[in-house]
């Protein structure tokens, strides 16, 4: 018989994806020998919470994170908090022995990052943080690529996320907690950069040092209930850096939610010594592949479907089908690695993040935002 573990969300924007996973997750995956049950829903808006706990299936609703934290029946806290609220839910979780799961950023600031590195790891808990595009198989495909040599020594890295899909770039759209500094952490960085940088150092390795610029270009916006108010903007909309590997790679990042055209632009490029890949989350199950070796007089990357049943996951879902693995999925497949290496006692990284990637996340976060005060080159902290 299967084992249930208990499981208490925070928060219900992201929290409601997390909430489909953990639910579905136990059918992608059957027979699943450790299945997450919802416990416990935490939220600030009663009337939202009420909703998500009755289409989701949770047991009960709390109106104090702390009320989850301490429920006996939650053994793991997924925390899907605005980032400012991650360290002490989580820190308070740690102390108390329960398993940990943080979506990105793990905080607004590496200091408070590597305190709730530290909770866990005197602890000894289990913790992960939602860098659910390492979860894709045409993405885990190209790892492999690139860990066996395929495409030879990796010489540049070029990663990009660009959106307009949350109307971020309409100056009437009205403040929210992803535009403050004291909330957010940084603007596009961490809602959006986070993710290309997680994926560079997945694919490529540690960046050592960073240069960079950023620009905020809606500097105020609308106060949601005072008509005629308008509230400062204190976060990137935009940022762009060049990398330095400590392999020796060069790399660059792009990242905005003000890009017109792009719906959820995560893109990725790798050029090694003997060939190169390129990836774009809109076009999910494809993998753009040049090998020179295989192609000796051509140019141009070629695309391959990474759908088939010997593709990494996909025997989980429908192989060889236009649209066989979707958005969603990349959670219920973290959530599996997850589940799984608690109930096997097995490492959750390199595969998944760990709290101690997060933290390397953040470093690179706060010197990219350094540099861009400074406009200077700067060191990343290993």
């Amino acid at each position: 018989m299967p084992k249930e573990i208990g499981v208490g969300v925070l928060g219900y924007s992201i929290g409601r994806v997390h909430a489909h996973a953990w639910n579905n997750v136990s059918e992608v995956y059957h027979p699943l020998p450790l299945v997450p049950k919802l416990v416990a829903l935490y939220g600030r808006t009663k009337s939202v919470v009420d909703f998500e706990a009755e289409k989701y299936g949770y047991a009960r609703t709390y109106d104090d994170w702390e009320k989850v934290v301490k429920d006996e029946q939650v053994e793991v806290v997924d925390n899907c908090l605005p980032v400012s609220l991650h360290p002490e839910p989580m820190i308070a979780a740690a102390k108390m022995g329960k398993k940990l799961f943080s979506e990105k950023p793990l905080a607004r600031r590496a200091k408070d990052a590597k305190k709730m590195l530290d909770a866990a790891e005197k602890a000894k808990v289990p913790h992960m943080v939602g860098y659910n595009y390492r979860f894709i198989p045409a993405v885990t495909v190209a790892r492999q690529m690139i860990a066996d040599g395929t495409i030879g020594k990796v010489l540049h890295f070029k990663g990009s996320y660009l959106t307009t899909n949350s109307g971020y770039d309409s100056p009437d759209t009205t403040m929210r907690w992803q535009f403050q500094s004291d909330v957010s952490g940084y603007g596009a960085l961490s809602d959006l950069g986070t993710h290309a940088l997680d994926l560079a150092r997945y694919l490529v390795g540690e960046v050592s040092a960073v240069a960079s610029a950023q620009s905020t270009y809606i500097g105020e916006r609308p106060v949601t209930g005072s008509p005629g108010k308008k509230g400062k903007v204190d976060v990137d909309d935009l940022t762009v850096a060049a990398m330095k590997f400590k392999n020796g790679a060069l790399g660059t990042l792009d990242t905005s939610w003000l890009m017109p055209g792009r719906m959820d632009y995560l893109t990725f490029e790798v050029y090694g010594s003997k060939g190169a890949l390129s990836y774009n989350l809109e076009r999910i199950n494809e993998l753009g592949v040049y090998l020179t070796e295989q192609n000796p007089g051509s140019s141009g990357l070629r695309s391959l479907n990474v759908m088939t049943k010997e593709s990494p996951y996909m025997k989980q879902y429908w192989p060889n089908q236009g649209g066989g693995f979707g958005w969603d999925h990349t959670f219920v497949n973290e959530f599996h690695h997850y589940l799984s290496s608690i109930n096997e006692g097995t490492p959750i990284g390199p595969q998944g993040a760990t709290f101690l990637d997060g933290y390397r996340n953040c470093l690179i976060m706060d010197a990219i935002a350094e540099s861009a005060r400074s406009q200077k080159w700067v060191q990343v902290p290993q």
